[in-house]
Parts: C-alpha cells; sequence; structure tokens
C-alpha cells in the first residue's frame, strides 16, 4: 500500500511540474528590480484517497504555484518554511515542518494514517521568503499564503488497487507492469559470486535468494557449448574417449549471467574456454538471441541491474548492463553492443570488499593505511558505483555512459573515516549498513604460534568507523592449519575451519567469542578439498536458511545449524534416496558431489574432479536435495565438472549447467503442455456409451529441437514427476526408453444438457501420453467435455475442449395380436397351398414316367 501511494504521489508532482513549467514559459524575464517586487503566491493543498479508511494510508501534497527561477534537480534553489498542520476530529494536533523542499516543482509530499472516525482538518502554511539566489529575482519576496481542506475518514476501509495473482499458467517474459506480485517468482543471476574483487577473500556465494527453482528433472532444451561425447572409430588412446571437458583450467560455462530472461555465457575457442565471444540465448527457448565478439573489451563478469530515482526518471534502468571485471567497459544486454562507457581508477588494491546496495548499486570498502608498520593510520571508505556512472553524477540524464569516467575522485565516495587499527589489517566479510569482519595478521599454520586478532569494524549510520570489538585467539594445539569459513549475517555467526582435522568452530558476529565448535571431523576424502582452501582462496562452505553448507570429494554433504553448530543431517551415507555410494566404477568410494547452486531452499549438488581421466566415470549425476531436511528430491544423469571453473544458474523457475558428458547446456524447469481431447460418436442415442479420447504431450521449446522432433513425431508424452528422471535421460540423453513410465492424471467434465457442469471421471495417459474413458451419458441433449491437465511439478496445466449431442432413443417395435378368425383362415389356406404342392410334385413325376416309356 505504501509504495501504491509513493507512486501516486510521485505522478502528482509530475503534473504539478508540467504545468510549472509551462507557466514559466509564458512568464518573460526582466532584469533586477527596482523596487524589488512582493511576489503573491497561492497555496494548494490535496488528500488521496479522501474519504479514506482508518487505519488505511493517505498522502497529503502541500506547494504553491511558484517554482521558483533556476530551480533544478542539481541545486537548492527551493521554497523554504512549509507547515502543515493536522487537527483530528478530537482536537488533537499533528504538526509537520519543512524547512526546504526538496522537490524543484515547490511540492511536498506525506503520507499519513489517521487512527479516528470523522473529519480531520487540513492547513498548508507558506511562510514567504526572499529570494537570496542571484538572477533577475534576487531579492524579491515571494508573499506567504496558506490552504485548507478536510480529510474524512470512515469506517469502512476504501478499496485499493488490484492484486494480480500469481500466474497459474506457463509464463514468459516481460511481466506487464501491474502484476507487481510476480515478483516474488521472478529473479535474476547476475553472477555467482558476491563481487569480491582481487586482494579479497572471493567468497563465492552461488545462492539464489530470490524466486523459485526447480522441483523436477524437467528438461526445457539442450544446446551444445562445444563438440562433446563420444567420438567414435579407434586409434583415440582409449576405447569410447570422448572430447576435451576442459577439465581442469578450460573448463566451459564458468560465470554464466541470467538477466531479464536472457542467458549469457562466453564461447569456448579450440582448447581454451575463452575467446570465442558471448552468447545470448533466451533462457525459457534456448534461442541464440545475438553473439558478439569480446576481443578489446573482454568478457563481462556480472550484470548490473540499478534503480535509479530523481525528479525525472524512476525505475531500473533499461536492460541494465553487462559489465566487465573491475567495471572497465560494458555492454547492452539487449543487443551486446558496447557502449561508450570507460570507468578507470576503480579502486580495487586490497584490502578491499565489495556488497550489493540497497539499490542494486555496488559499494566497495576500502580499508587503507596511511602510515606503516609500526604507526599505521587506518581510513575506511566507501566507493559508491552510482555516484561513477549514470544520471546521479552529473552526466546527462539521456545518456547514462558518456565516454570515460575517473572513478576515483573524492566524489565518487559516500564517506571516509578514520578507523582504530593496527599493523596487517585486512577484510574478511562485510554486510551493509551493519558491520566489517576483518583479521589482523595470518591465520595460524603448521609451525606456527603466534595468536591471531579478529575484529569487527561498525557500517551503521551514525558509527560508521567504530570499533565493535576486537578478540585474539590461541592457536590450536597440534600444528593444525586454520581457515577462514563463510560468515551467517542472519544468525550473527562467522566460522573458521580446522584443515587438517576438517572441523568447523562459530563465532558471534557481535562481540567475537566463541560460540560452539570444534564439530565432529568429516570424512576424509573432503581433505582434497580443505587442503586446497588456500590455493582457491575460498573461504569454505556454503551458507543460507540459517545452515551451513559442506560437502566436497567425500562424496557426503554435512548440514549444521549456525546458532549452536549442531549437525542436523547428512546426505550421501544414508540408503537409497540418500546415496552416492560410486560402487566398483570409481576410485572414489562416494562420488564427489559440490554444492553448485542454492535456491529457493533447496540445494543443486553436481559431481565431478578437479582433473578428470577420460571416458568420464559413469552413473554420476545432477542432485537436488531438500536444504531443512537433506531429502533427495530428484537426480539425473549428469557430470558437472569442478565447481571454481564450471557454473550454474538459478533465476525465473529455471536452472542452467553444462553436462560434461556432452558438454551441452542442459536448462531445467517447470514447462508447457498441451492436452487434446475427442469423443465419439458424436451423436449418439441415449443409453449408448461415449470414448472420450486424447492426449498430453510436453511442449517445452526442447521438445521442437531437430533430434526430439524427428524421433518424435506426434510429440513428446507428459509422465508423472516419479519417472521423469528416466524419461528425460530417454529424451535427451539417448538412454533406453523406460518400460515402467507413468503418464499425468487427467480429469473430465462436462457441461450438460442442463447447463450443469459436473465431473464425470478421472483417468491417467499411458507412457504414449494417450488416455482414454468410455462413458455413458444420462440425459439427453447437447454436451461439452472438458479435458484437464491439473499440472505438476514438471509441467503448467493445460485442458481441451470437445462437445457431442446426446438424441432421444428410437422407439422399441410392439408385436401385433392375431385373432382366432384370421388364425384359421391362415391354417386353411396353408393346408390348401401344402395339398396344392404335393399334387404338383406327383404330376411332375408321373410326366417323367411316361416320357421315359417312350425312349426306343
Amino acid at each position: 500500500m505504501q509504495n501504491s501511494k509513493g507512486e501516486l504521489a510521485i505522478s502528482l508532482i509530475i503534473l504539478l511540474m508540467l504545468s510549472v513549467v509551462a507557466s514559466f514559459a509564458i512568464t518573460p524575464l526582466t532584469d533586477a528590480h527596482t523596487p524589488v517586487w512582493q511576489i503573491p503566491t497561492f497555496a494548494y493543498i490535496g488528500a488521496s484517497p479522501n474519504p479514506v479508511g482508518v487505519g488505511q494510508q493517505a498522502i497529503i501534497v502541500i506547494w504553491i504555484d511558484k517554482a521558483f527561477p533556476s530551480a533544478a534537480a542539481g541545486n537548492d534553489i527551493r521554497p523554504h518554511d512549509y507547515t502543515l498542520t493536522i487537527t483530528g476530529p478530537d482536537g488533537a494536533i499533528e504538526t509537520k515542518h519543512w524547512d526546504v523542499i526538496l522537490d524543484s516543482t515547490s511540492s511536498q509530499y506525506t503520507l499519513f494514517t489517521p487512527d479516528k472516525v470523522g473529519n480531520y482538518k487540513l492547513d498548508f502554511k507558506y511562510g514567504g521568503q526572499t529570494y537570496i539566489w542571484s538572477g533577475s529575482y534576487q531579492n524579491d519576496t515571494y508573499l506567504p499564503s496558506n490552504a485548507t481542506t478536510t480529510l474524512t475518514v470512515q469506517e469502512e476501509p476504501v478499496g485499493g488497487p488490484p492484486n494480480f495473482p500469481l500466474p497459474t499458467e506457463y509464463w514468459t517474459r516481460p511481466i506487464e507492469g501491474q502484476n507487481t506480485a510476480w515478483s516474488t517468482i521472478s529473479s535474476n543471476w547476475l553472477g555467482s559470486s558476491d563481487y569480491t574483487v582481487a586482494g579479497s577473500p572471493q567468497v563465492v556465494l552461488d545462492f539464489q535468494p530470490d524466486g523459485t527453482a526447480p522441483n523436477s528433472a524437467h528438461i526445457m532444451w539442450t544446446k551444445p557449448i562445444n563438440d562433446g561425447g563420444v567420438v567414435g572409430g579407434s586409434n583415440l588412446g582409449v576405447q569410447g574417449n570422448v572430447f576435451y571437458t576442459g577439465s581442469s583450467y578450460n573448463e566451459r560455462f564458468a560465470q554464466p549471467i541470467i538477466m531479464n530472461g536472457r542467458l549469457f555465457y562466453e564461447i569456448p575457442y579450440g582448447n581454451s574456454a575463452t575467446g570465442g565471444g558471448m552468447n545470448c540465448v533466451d533462457l525459457r527457448t534456448g534461442e541464440t538471441l545475438w553473439t558478439t565478439n569480446t576481443t578489446g573489451i573482454g568478457m563481462p563478469a556480472f550484470g548490473y541491474l540499478y534503480s535509479y530515482d530523481s525528479p525525472n526518471q524512476h525505475g531500473v534502468l533499461p536492460n541494465g548492463l553487462l559489465i566487465t571485471n573491475n567495471f572497465a567497459r560494458s555492454y547492452d544486454p539487449s543487443t551486446g553492443i558496447p557502449t561508450t562507457m570507460n570507468i578507470t581508477n576503480v579502486p580495487s588494491s586490497s584490502p578491499v570488499n565489495e556488497v550489493y546496495g540497497p539499490s542494486g548499486e555496488h559499494l566497495r570498502y576500502i580499508l587503507t593505511n596511511l602510515g606503516n608498520t609500526t604507526n599505521p593510520n587506518y581510513y575506511l571508505a566507501q566507493w559508491n558505483s552510482s555516484l561513477v556512472f549514470g544520471a546521479g553524477t552529473g552526466l546527462s540524464p539521456t545518456n547514462w555512459y558518456s565516454g570515460t569516467v575517473n572513478a576515483s575522485l573524492p566524489s565518487r565516495y559516500d564517506w571516509n573515516v578514520s578507523v582504530p587499527l593496527t599493523s596487517g589489517a585486512s577484510i574478511v566479510w562485510s554486510i551493509y549498513n551493519d558491520l566489517m569482519l576483518g583479521r589482523t595478521g595470518s591465520l595460524p599454520g603448521v609451525g606456527s604460534s603466534s595468536p591471531y586478532t579478529m575484529w569487527a569494524v561498525s557500517l551503521k549510520s551514525g558509527s560508521i568507523g567504530n570499533l565493535l570489538w576486537t578478540k585474539t585467539y590461541d592457536v590450536p594445539a597440534g600444528n593444525i592449519t586454520v581457515l577462514q569459513g563463510a560468515v551467517d549475517p542472519v544468525n550473527r555467526v562467522f566460522t573458521l575451519v580446522y584443515k587438517e582435522t576438517m572441523q568447523w568452530i562459530g563465532y558471534s558476529l557481535d562481540d567475537g567469542r566463541q560460540l560452539w565448535g570444534p564439530t565432529p571431523g568429516q570424512t576424509s576424502f573432503d581433505y582434497y578439498q580443505f587442503a586446497m582452501i588456500p590455493f582457491d582462496s575460498l573461504p569454505f562452505g556454503k551458507i543460507a536458511y540459517g545452515r551451513l553448507y559442506s560437502s566436497a570429494y567425500g562424496g557426503i554433504c554435512y548440514c549444521y545449524d549456525t546458532k549452536t553448530g549442531n549437525l542436523l543431517w547428512t546426505y550421501g551415507n544414508g540408503g537409497p534416496g540418500n546415496s552416492t555410494y560410486a560402487g566398483t566404477e570409481s576410485g572414489w568410494p562416494n562420488w564427489p558431489i559440490f554444492i553448485f547452486g542454492t535456491a529457493d531452499g533447496k540445494l543443486y549438488l553436481l559431481s565431478g574432479e578437479h582433473s578428470a581421466n577420460t571416458p568420464l566415470y559413469k552413473e554420476e549425476l545432477v542432485r537436488c536435495i531438500d536444504a531443512y531436511t537433506g531429502k533427495e528430491l530428484w537426480t539425473i544423469s549428469g557430470y558437472g565438472g569442478y565447481r571454481t571453473r564450471s557454473g550454474m544458474a538459478i533465476a525465473d523457475g529455471f536452472m542452467v549447467y553444462c553436462n560434461h558428458y556432452d558438454m551441452q547446456l542442459y536448462c531445467f524447469g517447470k514447462g508447457p503442455s498441451s492436452t487434446t481431447v475427442s469423443a465419439s460418436p458424436k451423436i449418439s442415442a441415449k443409453g449408448s456409451s461415449i470414448l472420450i479420447e486424447g492426449t498430453v504431450t510436453d511442449i517445452a521449446a526442447g521438445t521442437k529441437q531437430k533430434e526430439q522432433a524427428a524421433r518424435f513425431p506426434n510429440g513428446v508424452p507428459a509422465v508423472s514427476n516419479d519417472s521423469m528422471s528416466a524419461w528425460m535421460e530417454y529424451v535427451y540423453m539417448q538412454k533406453p526408453r523406460p518400460t515402467d513410465a507413468t503418464g499425468v492424471p487427467i480429469t473430465l467434465n462436462v457441461v450438460d444438457a442442463n447447463g450443469n457442469f459436473r465431473q464425470i471421471g478421472t483417468t491417467t495417459s499411458n507412457a504414449d501420453g494417450f488416455f482414454s474413458y468410455n462413458w455413458k451419458p444420462d440425459i439427453e441433449g447437447k454436451y461439452t467435455v472438458y479435458a484437464s491437465f491439473e499440472g505438476s511439478e514438471s509441467y503448467w496445466p493445460s485442458h481441451a475442449v470437445t462437445a457431442f449431442a446426446v438424441d432421444q432413443a428410437a422407439p422399441t417395435p410392439i408385436p401385433t395380436a392375431v385373432s382366432q378368425t384370421n388364425l384359421a383362415t391362415t391354417t386353411d389356406l396353408a393346408m390348401y397351398l401344402a395339398i396344392g404342392v404335393i399334387a404338383i410334385i406327383i404330376a411332375i413325376a408321373v410326366v417323367g414316367i411316361l416320357l421315359l416309356r417312350k425312349r426306343p
């Protein structure tokens, strides 16, 4: 309600501004006045809605008819001294005062929520002022004025704007602007990291906080990223050898981006994962929208969506931007054409840490020591991307990317404060408008005996730079290496890891004290991941939903409560539905599993390793598990490679990754379905049966790909969620056709001749997508039949309609009674006919004998 009111107020102000501009167009400017002018003003006040319900929010807008000469968004030429007095029906008075009006149109609005029924008197007074700025009107006086109105408050609430529901059918972008609730199911994937930069820990989150994610293994489309799979033939080293997958330093699909329903990724070139340009495809269909050469500019490192508000512009920058490393260059996501923007001198030297701001801007925290090691003099500054490019930087509002911009100027920073830190300070993690976690010195390793210090500095307005706490920790016994773990801003916990024992320890973000741990050690094969953390510069573990997830080469996913350190569940070391057992196929006891993505309360795990031999191990899987319980939701054949160099993207309810088994991109998500229905005979007699039959098919874009269309000329049957994984492997991965696949449930309803809508039965389609149902209509007349598939986790619903008619049954013939007289006559006639026939037969016989006697 509050947002819609604010939007209405903005619209009103814009209208006022237009009228003011028009008035200035017909008012000639003159030289300075002698004597000075006494300029009358006219005050206005309005409230909306009026009447309004008690407890509902109203907007009160106040303004004068004069917009001051030369007033603009970039200066301070404004009316002063506005006072609004609100007198309630009980005589209670509330006063609001504005020393300076921020809007250049001389308009001001405020939100008011009445708590009593009755009439509220609204009194606006403008105190008047002298025009103090230079120009033709300098020293002229704008006279005071006032206006009054009444806001009527009633018991019953007044109707607000319509609340359009979430979609119940397959949907696409763009999302119509009134469907604001759809923001809860739509999302973007602007990059897989939190955009920390060189010199600071590269915290790969792989976390999608918005929208939905796939609940089944249904495939929307596939698309080759380069030749993959079995090469075929002989003399290729080993039988069944496959094309190079890029393992482990040239893996494809490393940093995919999704914005506004478009997927962006780098095209490989030869042996390298890079150099082939950038591809943009439709997320829902896999259709290539454009391809561009990135030579000389570079590949985008992240997507940028920024909400900019000014008197002349509101909303998110159209199309957004695809921005290269360190903000250097950018592309228009809708066309792939490079912009003219060229950002220079972006602060990136260590220590630097980066987070999102509230409107999508990137905020970099720079810690600088202006002293020396014996006498450190630290300063902490917040660099703001929205002050570097865009209309808020002094560039033309019509051209946000005009030429080269120097990002190091003081005007590009929000603030710069002194912080009381000692030498060797570095940044670990930053939380916007909260705190910065840091460390002084290095974490201990083998042979180290020096304590280490952690600290936190405030990032809250009013206390920025204040040291919240500092705490020194002893080195753990036994020559243990301590590594940096992830941070949970919700439960206020940061973690550390003991490398050799693979144990976790949790500490308070608010005071640095140890909260829990060390936890029991993880499976021994996880050592290979812990040992590589210094090499990868990755704080270990993934945090979401108040839980810490750890999963690596040991093939077991551990879930810890970040408040207590308690192990909540494990996945991979159980029975069916909870097993990653590799059997005799692999040198690993369990398939290594890595968390490639977290979204919508689910973890998406892929198997792979740092440098895999070929042919790749068979039977590795893509896995989706419940992030709260560890329950396996679905799996499907797939190999993901090594997480730090191969990626995943999740947005708008879809998940995309590169399957190394065939080097194709696979997009999973809930897709459209199609239902058909017919009835025969079209016209029947009452008492006869009607046969209702039809099909339910999968019509995702992938089913129209050349291979799938050729193999399924009548369409790809829709199947049940339980059958989905094996069925998708059959449709897209050349696996055998499942013999136990089941279809989807169909509900059959009719509107009969009396206009009654009623259900006549249910049935289930088979693995060919076909269904049938025999029904005997119970009344005469025309019937309309509705066959409905209500949808599933894999498909959106669909339905089809047909009709038939039932006529009155033909009458049954009634036998005619025969009288005794007629019966006697008939009997006599029959007797005479019989005697006549016998006589004829005798006569024929006599003639035959006589003819025989006459022969010689």
